[in-house]
């Protein structure tokens, strides 16, 4: 999550940015270098969503040691990893724009291995032709539209298949999930102040619904997801290019979620694949009035689009739960 500091005066804030920034009425100050590189890339992907779209950080992309960078710089460390995760808010637009802007550009440089899919379940890919129509490669991919609305993903995944590279899904597929529930051993994959952050976090993004005796079989899920999504990924990978991954953000924590598995699956690396594993971690994060400026510790890089509008999830899933006779 971003760090918020909350204004009551949401044009004070932009003013302070504007300032935090070094912006001028000019471009954006990175524009003055690389400038022949980045002719080369895809145009950038136009924002979509309302929330904070005239803010000074939309577009904007942030590394550690705060400084700011270029879109073409982020695609550089994103192709020197192994694995680049890509770590989302599911029902953004303009994340998913971001992702096939991302996933074009690496596969213009032929830097892209494979495009790694938390949305398919590990066992599933598309491995061609590149000119498939989207039907073909939703039905490869047996993708669930219920879950993982295809609208949303049909960019980013296309943008793959046109590249000529493999799609694949790695996720832990739904017919092994009641065994990780029973699994003692996802207990102690992480350390045990990692655990209890997925415990709170799943009891969170239930809205406190769940049952506290559900909260250790629901972790164990979401552990066994990540050792999954870590595994399949790295079996992808190819020297010299990197494996992109879309996942939540969540996922893409590296001191949370997939980058905590890696060591587990570093012994069945392809050959030719350095040790240990370079991981690069983008966190997309849509603004708020509130947004400021940082890098949370588990990224990379964060690239900041414009928010979505809220939307009451808790309430959304009450009434879902309900539906199935749940109290």
């Amino acid at each position: 999550m971003m760090p918020f500091n909350r204004s009551s005066n949401p044009d004070a804030t932009r003013r302070r940015l504007n300032v935090a920034l070094g912006l001028t009425a000019g471009a954006p100050l990175w524009l003055s270098a690389s400038a022949a590189r980045a002719a080369a890339l895809p145009p950038l992907p136009r924002y979509t969503q309302p929330v904070e779209a005239h803010s000074p950080l939309v577009g904007r992309i942030l590394q550690r040691g705060r400084q700011f960078i270029s879109p073409q710089q982020l695609v550089d460390d994103c192709a020197r990893a192994t694995l680049c995760m890509l770590g989302e808010q599911h029902d953004h637009p303009d994340h998913h724009a971001v992702q096939a802007w991302i996933v074009s550009a690496l596969g213009q440089r032929g830097q892209l291995a494979a495009l790694a899919l938390e949305m398919a379940d590990a066992g599933q890919r598309f491995d061609g032709p590149r000119d498939a129509p989207e039907a073909v490669v939703r039905a490869r991919l047996r993708w669930n539209d219920d879950g993982w609305p295809w609208a949303m993903y049909a960019a980013p995944v296309m943008a793959a298949v046109r590249a000529g590279v493999p799609v694949v899904g790695v996720n832990l597929p739904q017919a092994d999930m009641r065994a990780a529930m029973q699994q003692a051993k996802w207990d102690a994959s992480v350390p045990p102040a990692v655990r209890q952050r997925i415990l709170d976090d799943v009891a969170e993004s239930h809205c406190g619904l769940l049952p506290a005796a559900q909260l250790p079989a629901m972790a164990r899920i979401q552990l066994a997801r990540d050792d999954s999504m870590a595994a399949h990924s790295l079996a992808l990978a190819a020297p010299a290019k990197t494996v992109v991954l879309l996942t939540g953000s969540f996922h893409a924590d590296r001191t949370l979620g997939i980058a905590l598995h890696i060591a587990a699956h570093e012994a069945r690396l392809p050959r030719g694949i350095a040790r240990p594993v370079r991981l690069f971690s983008l966190l997309l994060d849509g603004l708020s009035p509130e947004t400021k400026p940082d890098l949370p510790a588990g990224y990379d890089a964060v690239w900041f689009t414009p928010g979505t509008p809220p939307v009451d999830h808790c309430a959304q899933l009450r009434q879902m739960m309900q539906h199935q006779g749940k109290p």
